[in-house]
């Protein structure tokens, strides 16, 4: 089956490093990656160290910036070109409200940066700050319909657009994407029964997206547009954070908003009613979509298992324990929901 999470993260010591330690190494990555960008830099801040990690960067002249490093991102300089080629596009093409990367001195979208303790160059982008608050939690309904029509926007646009010669977006027409299966007995450390569910699940999404991908129309989507990934500012909605975009269809976007949703289903009946004041919605079957909903979960724990965070590391154990659960439930009736019965604390 797939790696073990040793064959995947390297003998680097940088994942038995605390937070707090892991942080100050990539604040050195975010200085030696600013001598690529023509700004000269007052402060460094971490906004969040979680998948990538982020700094909001006080420059001398008063401009904030946001500069993300891409610390547990698989994906290749080419992948990294396309998304930040998108980014540019939407900014220039919509009237969506984008954090739009800045170029290097020598005209890139990306600067690069060796960072020894992981044995690989680490991209870092430079993008304009967006004013405002997540959506998080408890977003009114006008917010989500809001996020609705903000994806409508954003499919219309990559129906449309493709990245120019040397960037490539990858395919997400399978369970794992372009990332390898390490959902084996290894590295899940759970009993045979358990073990089947986890399986169960691979099978019936892989079958769900062959069967989708054949008959659909894909495109560039976001693939994480989720309500911490938005930021509302004196009524206008931004996007941001289009590290995971690639090729896929419309209702894996809508099926991922859904999954960090759920049980809210007045949040998701808004989405999508701001999705169809703009763009029809795409035809779809109940059983595929509650699939394509679970599959989220799955996806996560693919990921989570090679994270090099601190804190989420911690809490894979009970990360593989609450997917189980929700797996075998989503199984049993059909409808994926994250307030079942048996679930443990994360946190």
């Amino acid at each position: 089956m797939g790696d073990t999470v040793a064959d995947v993260t390297g003998k680097s010591d940088f994942v038995e490093l605390s937070k707090r330690a892991q942080v100050s190494r990539m604040r050195s990555v975010a200085v030696e990656a600013l001598r690529s960008f023509p700004v000269a830099f007052d402060r460094l801040t971490l906004l969040e160290h979680g998948f990538n990690t982020t700094f909001r960067v006080d420059t001398t002249d008063g401009t904030k910036l946001a500069m993300r490093i891409n610390v547990n991102s698989r994906r290749s300089p080419a992948n990294i070109a396309a998304e930040l080629q998108w980014i540019d596009a939407l900014a220039r093409d919509t009237d969506l409200t984008v954090a739009a990367p800045l170029r290097t001195t020598g005209g890139d979208l990306v600067a690069s940066v060796f960072y020894p303790d992981l044995e690989r160059d680490l991209s870092v982008a430079l993008f304009s700050w967006l004013n405002g608050r997540d959506l998080g939690e408890a977003p009114t309904l006008e917010k989500m319909r809001a996020a609705g029509r903000a994806m409508a926007t954003l499919h219309d646009h990559g129906a449309m657009w493709r990245p120019s010669s040397g960037a490539e977006m990858s395919v997400f027409d399978e369970p794992f994407w372009t990332f390898p299966d390490r959902l084996s007995p290894e590295n899940l450390r759970v009993d045979d029964d358990d073990f089947a569910v986890i399986r169960t699940m691979v099978d019936r999404s892989a079958s769900t997206m062959k069967q989708l991908f054949a008959t659909g129309s894909p495109q560039p989507i976001h693939t994480d547009l989720h309500n911490w990934n938005m930021k509302w500012y004196r009524g206008r909605l931004s996007v941001f954070d289009f590290d995971d975009s690639g090729i896929g269809l419309p209702i894996q976007d809508l099926a991922v908003a859904t999954y960090y949703r759920r049980p809210e289903h007045d949040h998701v009946d808004a989405l999508f009613e701001g999705y169809v004041s703009l763009r029809p919605l795409p035809e779809y079957s109940v059983e595929d979509f509650e699939t394509l909903v679970a599959h989220r979960n799955l996806l996560l724990l693919n990921d989570l298992l090679v994270t090099t965070n601190a804190e989420h590391r911690a809490i894979i154990p009970n990360f593989i324990r609450n997917t189980v659960v929700k797996l075998r439930n989503f199984l049993d009736t059909g409808g994926y929901r994250h307030d079942v019965e048996g679930l443990l604390p994360l946190g």
